[in-house]
């Protein structure tokens, strides 16, 4: 009998415990916004808020709120350079605070499969090549930026064309076989917003597609 009682309490033991928790039985932590949370005086390493301004948790690590994202970290996309002037670039899942970019020259559409279309030989801006690599980073109220380019040209390569900039995150240097400039497509991003960023291009030569990722 005694054998049977105590397995009835057992068993009703792990049924109460099996019961969906109600709100007040759960863990909470402190809602704050960010303005709150970076007025807190001297927080302990390790400590935890909910950032109800980002909608993330937050932790204190090394004198610093390191984000704990609930969305994606990164962003892949692609926009196109046609002209100057400024564009912006949306439909990011998140505000990014850095960007890469790249791209080529004379790669200009979406979808493309063939040659220059100028004939062979051609010692213009058509036949140029080149690739470029380039950032821009968010740091507080400045924007970091560098790019870098390097290219040829399709007639021959007696001479190669380079580009470097620490105030665009765009560039494209286009030069003949001698690595004369031709002209150069520029850009730079001078706002980071809540989903993507604007960009200006301040010198344009030819158009391009340029592919970014953008980071959280």
């Amino acid at each position: 009998m005694k054998k049977v009682i105590v397995l009835v309490l057992f068993f009703s033991f792990i049924e109460l415990n099996a019961q969906t928790p109600t709100a007040g039985d759960l863990v909470g932590i402190h809602n704050v916004t960010t303005t709150e949370m970076n007025s807190i005086a001297n927080p302990i390493e390790g400590s935890m808020v909910f950032n109800t301004t980002t909608k993330s948790i937050h932790f204190y690590s090394d004198s610093a709120w390191v984000e704990i994202p609930n969305v994606a970290n990164s962003y892949i996309g692609a926009f196109q350079i046609t002209g100057l002037g400024n564009q912006n670039i949306i439909g990011l899942p998140f505000e990014p605070s850095s960007i890469t970019f790249s791209a080529h020259a004379n790669v200009e559409s979406y979808n493309l499969n063939s040659d220059n279309a100028v004939g062979n030989n051609n010692t213009g801006i058509a036949n140029s090549f080149g690739t470029m690599n380039g950032f821009a980073r968010n740091d507080g109220n400045t924007i970091v930026e560098q790019v870098i380019y390097v290219g040829g040209s399709g007639n021959s390569i007696n001479d190669i064309s380079r580009y470097a900039s620490n105030s665009h995150c765009i560039g494209l240097r286009y030069g003949n076989q001698n690595g004369n400039n031709l002209g150069v497509t520029s850009a730079t991003v001078t706002r980071f917003n809540t989903d993507g960023f604007t960009i200006n291009t301040d010198s344009f030569a030819d158009g391009i597609v340029v592919i970014y990722q953008a980071f959280r």
